[in-house]
């Protein structure tokens, strides 16, 4: 991978969380997603922030030379010990949290050498 590689997907990392942040603002947080379970719209923020926050460990992880992985996974219960410590959370503080998670992926990217782009990460 090479600098303009790197820059593309920074790029598309901050044109997506651009719109994702245009949709929210017109979209009630509170709204229920799916009919059979009790997920709302900032359930999904948190969800998606939790596992961004995972890609981040597995980054810093493979730029030591390691990999990371959660022991056990089970993506369901994993999802929903997530959601249930997010619910302790209010609103703002999930956005907030989403954000920031952003953040510091792109942060983790920036720090990643080019040399290390073309290897195989472990995705936990």
């Amino acid at each position: 991978m090479t600098a303009e590689d790197k820059k593309r997907l920074l790029d598309k990392l901050n044109g997506t969380l651009s719109t994702t942040r245009e949709t929210l603002e017109e979209l009630d947080l509170e709204t229920r997603v799916y009919t059979d379970s009790d997920w709302r719209i900032i359930d999904i923020i948190g969800h998606i922030a939790t596992w961004i926050r995972q890609v981040k460990k597995s980054l810093l992880a493979f730029q030591a030379g390691k990999e990371y992985s959660i022991p056990d996974l089970d993506d369901d219960k994993f999802n929903k010990q997530a959601v249930l410590e997010l619910r302790e959370l209010t609103n703002l503080q999930i956005y907030s949290g989403w954000e920031q998670a952003h953040e510091d992926l792109k942060i983790t990217i920036q720090d990643l050498p080019i040399d290390k782009f073309p290897g195989d990460l472990l995705y936990p």
